[in-house]
């Protein structure tokens, strides 16, 4: 028994270090059924341990049924418990396209990170916790925490002229989630119409839940419904404040339109309203949702505003479809995390939120003018830009270049990452009118990688 290697010094105790050692040769066939184990105390003294750990390891081979004991004989093994386990081979590799210092990365909808208010946060979420009361620490209601959705409605009419109250807001986990539960109102036989381009998320989802899409054409002026389908959809999911990818504002003309169509058709139309609060000139374009708080789904995220790893985001439901997505929601998660619900809550109450949003725009004004600067410094009337009047990009036309697969490897040998318009297309058989074009992301682009990616850039094409 001298065999059996024991290892003080590990940080595994030592009767589970007997377990797993006993475990192995069991499930691998070198102790059969029947065989009979070595008494605690012959165990103990062989391996100079205490009795009591042997004891342990036997009592929990035992629980877990690899070994049965006769009463005044000894500890056999179970039959029925020979099974060799599949091997996993663990490689750890490092990747340099994960690490983020040599790359310029003109990525889309990433606030800028070093700009988070984390120590307010972290001395508010503190706070939160401290006075939490012991029903804030149960289940809770599948709408979420009364408190956030009270100053979210709040927030919303005073900011985006959202027609709510707080029961009619539902928290999600981002707007991702928002997205998700939403598909589960379309059933076989029903579509969802979508604006083409749209974003990356918008068409992930929908695809995992397998719901059939037809695309509609977004001009100069967003979507154009004067081409909406006769054939109605169950659902039309539109970004009319900052069109993704574009940038373009839907005019009023058009959303009337929309909802008209709504209306008649008894469609809903679902708003994503991700990063209208950063508009440079003015104040941010009103909801759609305050036209008719009945046909319009309103969908928003703080991870843009604030920071992704919060995940929390947050619909505004229709009377009608309260009770039907409160299901909906209950049967995925039962609801979404309380304590940071809480602290949102309390941070938008005191003005911290607010003071953060009027910060971030300046700052990304401040991105977007310097980064228009490099472009027009390196490329001159040859390039034209377009949806810089709000949010963290813009879209950059090149004149006589032509964005393919080829390009686009260059482009990403040279560690610059950013996309082409033309990806953002929902046909692959549909001739882009932007292959010319480049998304520019700057939320979480530092300044002094800027001129540095544009000039390599410039090299390149």
């Amino acid at each position: 028994m001298n065999f059996i290697n024991i290892d003080r010094k590990s940080k595994v105790s030592l009767s589970k270090q007997l377990y797993m050692y006993y475990k192995e040769l069991i499930l691998n066939g070198k102790m059969k059924s029947n065989d009979k184990l070595p008494s605690t105390r012959e165990l103990s003294i062989n391996l100079n341990i205490s009795r009591n750990v042997v004891l342990d390891c036997y009592e929990q081979l035992m629980a877990e049924g690899y070994v049965y004991t006769k009463s005044g004989s000894g500890t056999y093994i179970c039959e029925g418990v020979t099974f060799p386990k599949i091997k996993i081979r663990k490689e750890f590799h490092f990747n340099k396209s994960d690490n983020y210092i040599d790359k310029i990365s003109f990525r889309t909808g990433i606030p800028d990170l070093d700009n988070i208010p984390i120590n307010k946060w972290a001395k508010v979420y503190k706070d939160s916790i401290s006075n939490i009361n012991e029903k804030q620490m149960g289940y809770q209601n599948p709408f979420g925490s009364y408190e956030l959705r009270y100053e979210l409605s709040n927030y919303l009419e005073r900011v985006r002229g959202v027609c709510t109250s707080p029961d009619n807001i539902l928290i999600t986990n981002g707007a991702a989630q928002a997205f998700s539960l939403l598909c589960k109102l379309v059933k076989n036989n029903e579509y969802v119409l979508v604006e083409n381009p749209l974003s990356y998320g918008i068409l992930n989802t929908l695809e995992s839940n397998q719901v059939a899409m037809k695309p509609i054409r977004v001009d100069e002026n967003g979507m154009v419904t004067s081409e909406l389908p006769k054939e109605p959809p169950k659902l039309i999911f539109t970004t009319p404040s900052h069109q993704f990818p574009t940038g373009v504002v839907l005019p009023i003309n058009r959303r009337i339109e929309m909802i008209k169509y709504a209306q008649k058709h008894g469609t809903y139309i679902v708003e994503d309203d991700y990063d209208s609060e950063f508009r440079f000139y003015g104040n941010p374009i009103h909801s759609m949702q305050h036209l008719n708080p009945e046909k319009v789904i309103y969908v928003g995220t703080f991870s843009k505003t604030l920071m992704p790893a919060l995940r929390i985001g947050y619909m505004v439901l229709p009377d009608k479809l309260l009770c039907k997505i409160e299901n909906i929601k209950y049967v995925a998660d039962l609801h979404s995390p309380n304590f940071e619900q809480l602290t949102l809550a309390k941070f938008i109450e005191i003005g911290f939120f607010d003071r953060h949003i009027s910060k971030m725009r300046r700052l990304y004004l401040k991105k977007r003018n310097y980064l228009i600067e490099c472009l027009r410094k390196e490329f001159g009337e040859r390039v034209t830009i377009t949806g810089a009047q709000a949010g963290m990009h813009f879209v950059a036309t090149f004149k006589d270049v032509i964005f393919d697969k080829c390009l686009m490897s260059k482009i990403s040998e040279k560690n610059i990452e950013i996309t082409a318009m033309n990806k953002h297309y929902i046909s692959d058989n549909l001739i882009s009118p932007m292959d010319n074009s480049l998304i520019f992301g700057y939320g979480n682009t530092k300044i002094e990688q800027m001129e540095k990616g544009i000039k390599l850039l410039s090299d390149i094409i």
